[in-house]
């Protein structure tokens, strides 16, 4: 703890929470790292827990230049080196105002924060990050209420129109990131019965925030969906404040072995910092080194994104994590006869999935040839690419609300849809084939994009998410398109043979 200069109130103090880049790499060890990713999941030597906080330490200057400045400042600082988290408490000075704004100044320069110098001591701002990112479920909706469970799609349906492999997720653990919003067993015992399956291992880490608020359904979402697909799968929910916090707590998890994280939360990208982008990176780089397939949510609301201009969603902006967009199918005679990109009016709202280009995260190496032959065919969207950006999503499944999940919630059966349903969907997909291959597929994207315009996707072609339209190989909407699960899973066990 640093010290803290007479004058300054604890208690009144701003409080900010920065992370410190990992110690440098010598380019052996990069090119270890990259070697891994590259290989076939089965022959993947994947870093221990202990070998990644070993390998990934916080920079040592970068941390005593950090405490220099906290000494110099008179401001507390609280040091997690295992989480690479430093949080700094600064308070203006009785007698020097102007101290206190050269501080902010230089904090600034190091973690990209942005703060007025006269409203340090105004209540909204006194907790995590300065700049303001608001990270919210992948939609949120009314749901709609059915006389039964029918009047939806069963999670069961779906996955057998998808041509899901069989099996029930034995011996795996997946992990939930939530932010808020809680679940009522007695929901659960009512699903599950009606499938005549037993409510899955429920492990809870930590409790709902107190922001956002209104989580309900789409928490119980999240455990039916992939309960109901991976039923003998222990789940292990962990809340945080923050997708980044979340994902902290994951992967800092040494009783549970995760395979896959689901995340159904997102926020625009140009809501962040500097220093949380290069973080959340950062987590989601350890989790693909550490064999977990992290999956999430492209967003409801189209390329716009409740923006006047396109941009896209965190977490599905980086490379490492698997960017689920959504489509809306028609199903008849258990197959899916139609499949389009999701884009709907559920009352004065325009919903649909999110999907575009980054500004702020390069373009991701595996998807290059996707991405240059969209824009080829498509180039009056060049335009929105200028940053040459990560491209987003990288895969779908059903999503809309018209052909949305049935979903037991506060004692009676709902249809829901949305790219947080989507979500877990995938994620169930994944667990059952690391069950059956037995290894963790981990990072998966660049072997999808090895077999990007073979018959283990849908290609979804038709619609559009108010900007971009859909197109094969790859679509920034759909990405790849839907998954062929039993074919996928061949594709992949003979791809390195």
């Amino acid at each position: 703890m640093g010290s803290l200069e007479k004058g300054i109130d604890i208690e009144k103090a701003l409080r900010i929470k920065s992370y410190l880049p990992t110690r440098k790499h010598t380019p052996e060890e990069l090119s270890r790292f990259q070697d891994l990713l590259l290989q076939h999941p089965k022959d993947r030597n994947y870093l221990t827990h202990k070998e990644y906080a070993k390998d990934f330490a916080p920079n040592k200057k970068e941390l005593d230049d950090f405490k220099a400045l906290a000494e110099e400042k008179g401001w507390s600082t609280s040091v997690n080196k295992k989480a690479r988290e430093i949080q700094i408490s600064i308070a203006k000075a009785q007698d020097s105002e102007e101290d206190s704004l050269l501080g902010i100044k230089a904090i600034g320069n190091r973690g990209d924060i942005n703060l007025e110098a006269n409203r340090i001591h105004e209540s909204n701002l006194k907790q995590g990050f300065v700049k303001s990112n608001l990270e919210t479920r992948g939609g949120q909706r009314n749901p709609i209420p059915m006389a039964n469970e029918n009047h939806g799609h069963s999670v069961f349906e779906i996955a057998e129109v998808y041509n899901f492999p069989n099996a029930d997720g034995e011996g795996q653990t997946v992990g939930i990131i939530e932010l808020g919003g809680k679940f009522k067993k007695s929901d659960f015992n009512a699903f599950f019965d009606k499938y005549g399956l037993e409510v899955p291992k429920i492990q809870v880490s930590g409790k709902p925030s107190k922001t956002p608020q209104n989580e309900n359904l789409e928490v119980t979402a999240d455990v039916q969906v992939l309960g109901g697909l991976v039923p003998k799968a222990k789940l292990v929910i962990y809340y945080g404040t923050s997708i980044l916090d979340g994902m902290k707590k994951a992967l800092a998890d040494t009783r549970n072995d995760l395979s896959v994280i689901s995340i159904s939360w997102a926020g625009s990208e140009l809501g962040y910092s500097q220093i949380e982008l290069r973080e959340l990176n950062n987590v989601f780089y350890e989790a693909s080194l550490r064999g977990i397939t992290v999956v999430a949510a492209s967003g409801d609301y189209g390329a716009l994104n409740n923006k006047m201009y396109p941009n896209v969603n965190v977490p599905v902006n980086f490379p490492f994590v698997l960017g689920c967009g959504g489509t809306r199918m028609e199903v008849l005679n258990d197959a899916i006869v139609a499949e389009t990109i999701w884009n709907e009016s559920q009352g004065n709202m325009q919903i649909g999935t999110g999907g575009g280009f980054s500004k702020r995260v390069s373009l991701a190496s595996y998807q290059q040839n996707a991405v240059e032959r969209y824009l080829a065919t498509n180039p009056e969207f060049i335009k929105y690419d200028t940053q040459r950006g990560r491209a987003v999503p990288d895969v779908a499944a059903n999503a809309a609300d018209a052909s949305g999940y049935a979903i037991f919630f506060n004692g009676e059966w709902t249809k829901i849809g949305g790219t947080s349903l989507a979500t877990p969907l995938w994620a169930a997909l994944i667990v059952r084939m690391n069950q059956i291959f037995g290894y963790k597929l981990g990072f998966i994207n660049e072997l999808l994009y090895q077999l990007e315009g073979t018959d283990v996707f849908h290609p979804i072609t038709a619609g559009n998410n108010n900007l971009y339209t859909g197109g094969i190989p790859w679509n920034p909407c759909t990405g790849l398109g839907s998954p062929d699960g039993t074919k996928l899973l061949a594709a992949i066990a003979a791809y390195d043979k």
